[in-house]
């Protein structure tokens, strides 16, 4: 008996010295799994890891090379003068000046600044639109229009102007005069009328007609269309509010030849010029804008034209 307790008693001192021992096997074989673990799933998952982590990095290193994100929106806005051909070879058409505005307002995705871009301008008649820069926003260096705009400013800014002479053969708007004459009596009818395929309705409507100082001044009334007659300015003044597109409205007025006017049946003096003023949500010339990368100034940039707008003189010749 003593024996036997001797002999326990050294396996269990050899026992407490060794890490291994594991009467079930459960944790050596634990160990070894862990340590030398060759199994498909483990390495499959291993990889999935190796995956991610690749991934995860190209995702970061991908974000940071990409150029900013710059939006730019234009607003054209356009002084019109006009005058209309009734008695020549270019009966139909129109003299036009245009006098334009461009203004811009950015929105960059950098958050210190605003990325600066280049300005292009063209049009049907021209196949580029020089733009005056206005010296603040937009400054031009060699062939190129360059427009910096600061990240605090968040409104529309003025980046400059343009001018633009043409010859239109279909007008918006239509502008004609009637003339009709019995002796000394006289009647004169004008009429409007706006295209169908306006993109917008005319607005702010003044027409003027003019009388000449052969005709008796205090014998000139308006017929139709509620005028006002300004026996100074020798001018009868007509004003609508709006004429939606594709419609018509007329004015006309009478007056008489005064008696001490030695007129001839056929007086080319007897004129009654015509001026009329409107004005339009869109533009009247072809103008077109693009912004584009500025050298120097890596971004990716669209553009858009937000609003348009024009003012107009239209006479008759």
């Amino acid at each position: 008996m003593e024996d036997f307790s001797n002999k326990f008693e050294a396996e269990a001192a050899a026992t407490a010295d060794s890490d291994t021992f594991d009467p079930f096997g459960i944790g050596v074989v634990a160990t070894e799994s862990n340590a030398s673990d060759t199994s498909p799933k483990a390495a499959s998952t291993n990889g999935f890891a190796a995956a991610d982590d690749t991934k995860s990095s190209y995702s970061a290193k991908s974000n940071a090379s990409l150029p900013p994100k710059v939006t730019v929106k234009f607003m054209i806005e356009e002084e019109v003068s006009s005058i209309a051909h009734l008695s020549n070879v270019n009966e139909g058409s129109s003299d036009v000046q245009i006098e334009g505005k461009v203004l811009a307002q950015v929105v960059s995705s950098d958050a210190s600044k605003n990325i600066p871009f280049c300005l292009t301008a063209s049009s049907d008649s021209q196949e580029t639109v020089d733009i005056i820069p206005d010296g603040t926003y937009a400054k031009k260096d060699s062939d190129a229009t360059t427009v910096n705009i600061p990240k605090e400013t968040l409104e529309f800014v003025n980046l400059g102007t343009y001018r633009i002479s043409q010859s239109m053969e279909h007008m918006p708007l239509l502008l004609e005069q009637k003339v009709v004459r019995s002796k000394s009596n006289i009647q004169i009818a004008i009429q409007v009328r706006s295209k169908l395929s306006n993109p917008d309705d005319l607005h702010d409507f003044s027409i003027a007609l003019y009388i000449p100082k052969k005709v008796d001044g205090k014998s000139v009334s308006d017929v139709t269309g509620d005028g006002n007659f300004d026996l100074w300015k020798r001018c009868i003044t007509w004003e609508k509010t709006t004429l939606p597109k594709g419609q018509s409205f007329m004015v006309s007025a009478k007056c008489e030849v005064s008696s001490t006017a030695d007129l001839a049946e056929e007086d080319e003096d007897l004129n009654f010029p015509v001026m009329m003023r409107c004005r339009s949500k869109d533009q009247m010339s072809s103008l077109r804008l693009q912004a584009v990368e500025a050298n120097g100034h890596a971004a990716s940039v669209s553009s858009s034209v937000a609003g348009k707008s024009y003012r107009i003189v239209h006479r008759l010749k």
